[in-house]
């Protein structure tokens, strides 16, 4: 596919990385399966195209570094690619292994240091420099995988680790698919960011209405009455530590809950407590409204992530909450 005809079709995301001083960048997401297959890029300085999946297959042409192809067919560790964006084009094999398929894509918009590993005082192997063309390979990366917190690149054959910390930028949009009630679903999300609270998210811009304060968000549904709304995430700040807060929280709830109080692991936030509070008081079983509730540590304290919905929209709003509970992310 021609680089300016995939780029055209892509929509970015922008990202403000926090871990290098005042540091954007934008994500390019998988463009996904085009007429022919689906796009690949290479990940090593030279990659032989060969006629047949064999080693000892003529050698077809050499691809560089971060060359683009069209995957149609993979077997055996080999991959079956057209070297353009038509029927017509050349094609062959290449190894499986030094090729990277339908990548999101990373490009920086000024400096952003690449680390050996997941940690900011690791070495670093390269400085990101956005003083180059557009597509030059030092600006303009595949993402390996994308661990939330960090980003892994590929290097010219290495890997490096990005730190996308806290930084997606407030205001910004992205999509993602989710699954409800076995069904794939696109859900358009918008980044938020609450300082006085102490904590940055995604939300589904589409089905929620954004009810911010200094001390307080909430994101309502917006098929329920705004003024007595039934599903809805609520975001406080408290200065209490986890387990103080998580007392509190399981006090108050145990007036008209029979409460779960357990450990947790939410993507960007990491180890939480959560409180289940989903049947009724002495085992009367579920009640109309449920609760979950996240107590999330912090510097100051903690934040208190609190979901609320109908039982009759439990799986559906359930589904919808873990997905954005799961984009949150502390600021320190």
């Amino acid at each position: 596919m021609k680089k300016n005809a995939w780029l055209t079709i892509l929509t970015a995301l922008i990202l403000m990385l926090g871990c290098f001083g005042t540091v954007h960048a934008e994500i390019l997401p998988p463009f996904g399966e085009g007429q022919i297959g689906l796009q690949a890029a290479v990940l090593c300085d030279s990659l032989t195209v060969r006629e047949e999946p064999d080693t000892s297959s003529k050698a077809v042409q050499t691809l560089r570094y971060r060359d683009l192809i069209i995957v149609t067919e993979q077997t055996d560790g080999w991959a079956h690619c057209f070297l353009g964006d038509a029927e017509d084009s050349a094609s062959g094999w290449v190894n499986a292994d030094y090729i990277t398929i339908d990548p999101a894509w990373y490009r920086t918009e000024t400096k952003t240091p690449v680390y050996a590993w997941n940690d900011t005082s690791a070495p670093k192997v390269a400085l990101l420099d956005a003083n180059t063309e557009f597509l030059d390979p030092d600006t303009f990366l595949p993402i390996l995988k994308d661990e939330g917190e960090w980003l892994i690149v590929s290097l010219r054959g290495a890997v490096g680790w990005i730190c996308a910390g806290t930084g997606r930028q407030s205001g910004n949009r992205s999509e993602a698919v989710i699954m409800i009630e076995g069904m794939e679903e696109t859900v358009q999300y918008e980044r938020v960011r609450n300082d006085a609270i102490g904590f940055e998210m995604d939300y589904d811009y589409e089905r929620f209405v954004r009810r911010s304060e200094p001390d307080r968000e909430c994101f309502v549904s917006r098929y329920d009455d705004p003024n007595q709304p039934e599903n809805y995430i609520e975001i406080t700040h408290s200065p209490a530590d986890v387990d103080a807060a998580a007392a509190s929280v399981g006090e108050a709830l145990s007036n008209d809950y029979d409460i779960i109080v357990e450990s947790s692991i939410l993507d960007g936030a990491g180890s939480c407590v959560r409180i289940d509070a989903s049947i009724a008081k002495g085992g009367k079983g579920t009640p109309d409204l449920l609760q979950t509730v996240y107590i999330i540590p912090a510097a100051d304290g903690s934040v208190i992530a609190t979901a609320h919905c109908t039982f009759e929209s439990a799986e559906g709003f359930g589904v919808r909450f873990r997905n954005m509970m799961n984009t949150l992310t502390v600021i320190d």
